[in-house]
């Protein structure tokens, strides 16, 4: 994990690299030999926990579901086919029906899934992408926008320029945010050309490249706003479910969240009072312009230590106990 967060390694007590080629063998050995209490397996893709399902007997396996790939019109990885598409399909029906619980990112999520496999609803547990109250920055900085008077906005995380339309593919977005005498950051989470020649060519686009998380979050609490809106052109109903990592790290960092109407995370931001959704970029702007939003800013500042493991952990604590006990 620190060598592509630049933290986390510290977290856990060791890493093992399985085989792919023989997952389920490398799998049952290490439930032999470790004797876990459950495992938590991640998506996406969902093989490993197809692999771990298929390799275990007595021991629970949740499968916890980031990302539906099956809401996807694009492949996951650069290069998928179609076959690789379907491959993925059925492996998140096996994924999320033979496992012995669920935790889900969203609640849209949970409802697709839900809807869409043959689940256990009492075996379900939403828990968000929360952030961890050490990486939270103790002291805000001041404010670019208090030296210039302007509007700076920060985006961080997944960019790409090599799949078109692809929901990470923010380039027009970014610069329609800039034809509206709007400054946005870029810190991106893997390097991209594109974006950086993009901030050549216009004043307001600033591209920072990549910085590691620990040094990231202090660094973005010098900008007034959060970005959290994507691309929509394929991908629009599986970005209606999702409440995107970087949401909470806005908050975490004092950071009112700016978002486009995908449906979870307008619902997260309004019913928190943490951030706003426009319809478009000129609603947008004119939001920003009349100052409606320092009520919200206020508030995230009071709730910025609300959204964090620490503070939710109880929950998944007794997901797993309950797991345990009725497994």
């Amino acid at each position: 994990m620190t060598e592509f967060y630049g933290c986390g390694d510290e977290l856990f007590d060791e890493f093992i690299k399985l085989d792919k080629g023989n997952l389920e063998r490398d799998i049952s050995r290490l439930v032999e030999r470790y004797r876990p209490d459950i495992i938590h397996s991640h998506n996406a893709p969902d093989y490993l926990t197809v692999s771990a399902i298929n390799s275990v007997e007595d021991t629970p396996v949740i499968h916890d579901t980031h990302d539906p790939i099956t809401l996807r019109k694009t492949g996951y990885y650069e290069g998928d086919d179609e076959e690789k598409i379907l491959e993925y399909s059925r492996q998140e029906k096996t994924a999320n029906e033979r496992s012995d619980g669920r935790i889900y990112v969203t609640e849209g999520v949970r409802d697709y899934i839900q809807q869409r496999y043959k689940v256990d609803p009492g075996r379900s547990l939403v828990f968000h992408n929360y952030v961890s109250e050490a990486m939270l920055p103790r002291q805000l900085t001041r404010k670019l926008s208090e030296e210039d008077g302007q509007t700076h906005i920060v985006y961080i995380g997944t960019i790409t320029s090599r799949i078109e339309g692809h929901h990470y593919d923010l380039r027009e977005i970014f610069r329609e945010i800039a034809q509206r005498g709007l400054h946005i950051h870029i810190y991106a989470a893997r390097e991209d050309d594109a974006y950086e020649t993009l901030a050549e060519e216009d004043s307001f686009i600033h591209y920072h490249g990549h910085l590691d998380q620990e040094l990231l979050l202090p660094e973005i609490a010098k900008y007034d706003f959060g970005w959290s809106g994507f691309n929509t052109a394929k991908n629009r109903e599986h970005l209606d479910v999702v409440l995107p990592h970087k949401a909470i790290e806005y908050i975490a960092c004092g950071l009112p969240v700016l978002t486009l109407p995908h449906k979870t995370l307008k619902r997260f931001v309004e019913e928190h009072q943490v951030g706003l959704a426009f319809d478009d970029l000129d609603e947008m702007k004119e939001k920003l312009k009349g100052g409606g939003y320092l009520r919200i800013r206020e508030n995230v500042l009071k709730s910025r230590f609300k959204f964090t493991i620490e503070s939710t952990i109880g929950e998944l604590v007794g997901f797993y106990r309950k797991l345990i006990g009725n497994t």
